[in-house]
């Protein structure tokens, strides 16, 4: 099958026929039919080589929360190689207080040097580039700074959007006349210190808004008048994490122009009134015998009554919460360790939960408050970070975060489709839509440098469909 990409031969760096075609195709649209002599091995493939249960489980929600694993991060062949990588890791895990790695370093180095090292010509790893993939054009776009951490990305007036995490910076670029912008975010933190941006969404009005880990705050974004509008008085040490979504994947807001956003070291949700900037906390279910830092109450949607439901990565659960009567209840997922990520509702009331350790959707019908199915993505070994839905034509896009993938599936019939993405190590964590039925995504490695790519800066990726 033919593609359109816009690609440098960095895109495949294994492919001898991109490399000898280097010189014309690079920053230029060209017709690729693909690197048959030697496809790649990409991350999905290496962990599907891995054996499955729990502690794969929890290596994935370990590991790949930040980056890719895998080639060629995973190529460590000795015990000492593994110490070192590990202790890096958990270092990393312990200064950000994230509480990611639910793995002691002595397990995971004996689990990773039994099972994931040694030559890969004598490895059980099956390649999967045999499957079928959709046609679209890629075309990539270049912001900010390549020492940045770009966690998502969003689209607001024609403009799509990136922010420095720890450079408290908002990048923008013009879709059209490719034009770029760059914002000072007032945080709160201590000059030299990360403010922490997380989570970019819109309002329905079209207005930006993001959320900020460290230095506890949100903000609104007027793209018009480049002003920021700043919301505190968040539970300190909460860590402010992502927006309460609706199904037309815009920010929830209720009659009363409150909104929501939950907390990644809490079990709360939080409500801010856009006007008066008024917060109320509304305590979930206390997960037992987890310390609650653990738990990472994670994404959370609003279906058409106005109730909230939520997942928790590591507490391994799914909630609910109904503002109006403060009733909460839990219920753990069908398999430990799975790791509910970041969860999308259609217009059925149907939850869409990606499932970062197990490679499948689990949809849930709070109608009837039942389990009412699983998704299996074609691609094996693959990690899902989060489901968003295309307001403009009902579609659910999830984010083949392992695969350097994009599936997009039939919300009636369940059928899905792969889109390649151009690069290796795409990790991707979000997808965002506009009317012209073009798909976006970025490139949100932490550290950046795991992509494998020409762009020395963040990247956001359009994708045009073309099947």
């Amino acid at each position: 099958m033919i593609f359109l990409y816009l690609l440098t031969w960095r895109a495949d760096p294994q492919c001898s026929t991109m490399k000898k075609s280097a010189l014309c195709c690079m920053a230029m649209l060209v017709m690729a039919a693909g690197c048959r002599d030697k496809p790649p091995i990409r991350s999905s493939d290496y962990m599907a080589s891995l054996p499955d249960g729990e502690v794969k489980r929890k290596l994935i929600m370990g590991c790949t929360s930040c980056h890719q694993m895998g080639v060629p991060v995973a190529l460590r062949n000795t015990q000492a190689e593994w110490q070192g990588t590990i202790a890096k890791m958990l270092k990393l895990d312990e200064d950000l207080r994230l509480h990611l790695i639910p793995l002691s370093q002595q397990d995971l180095v004996n689990w990773l040097t039994e099972h994931g090292s040694g030559p890969l010509e004598k490895r059980n790893i099956r390649i999967y580039s045999d499957v079928p993939v959709a046609a679209a054009t890629y075309e990539e776009f270049s912001l900010g700074n390549a020492k940045g951490f770009y966690h998502d990305m969003a689209i607001s007036h024609g403009r799509a959007y990136v922010a420095d995490y720890f450079g408290n910076k908002l990048y923008g670029i013009d879709l059209k006349t490719k034009k770029t912008e760059t914002h000072n975010i007032p945080v709160s933190s201590l000059p030299g210190k990360p403010g922490g941006a997380h989570a970019i969404d819109t309002t329905r009005d079209g207005k930006l808004w993001i959320t900020f880990t460290k230095s506890e705050q949100v903000m609104e974004f007027d793209a018009a008048t480049g002003r920021f509008r700043i919301y505190g008085g968040f539970t300190k040490d909460g860590n402010v994490q992502y927006f309460v979504l609706d199904a037309d994947r815009n920010i929830y807001e209720d009659n009363n122009r409150n909104f929501w956003v939950s907390h990644f070291s809490k079990e709360i949700l939080t409500r801010v009134n856009r006007d008066s900037g008024e917060t109320k906390v509304f305590a979930t279910t206390r997960t037992k015998n987890m310390l609650e830092a653990s738990v990472h109450l994670y994404a959370a949607v609003a279906d058409s009554k106005g109730r909230l439901w939520y997942t928790e990565t590591h507490g391994n659960h799914m909630g609910f919460l109904d503002p109006a009567t403060g009733r909460t209840w839990e219920k753990p997922m069908a398999i430990a360790w799975a790791g509910p990520k970041r969860l999308a509702i259609d217009k059925n009331d149907m939850l869409w939960i990606p499932e970062l350790a197990t490679g499948k959707i689990t949809l849930y019908d709070t109608k009837k408050e039942t389990v009412a199915g699983q998704i299996e993505l074609p691609i094996k070994g693959d990690y899902i970070y989060a489901v968003r839905r295309n307001p403009y034509n009902g579609d659910m896009w999830a984010t083949g975060s392992g695969s350097d993938s994009l599936y997009r599936i039939d919300p009636v019939s369940k059928a899905v489709r792969v889109y390649r993405l151009p690069r290796l190590g795409t990790f991707t964590r979000t997808v965002a839509f506009d009317p012209q039925g073009n798909v976006y995504t970025s490139y949100a490695s932490l550290p950046n440098k795991h992509t494998q790519m020409p762009h020395d800066s963040a990247v956001i990726l359009k994708i045009t469909p073309r099947d």
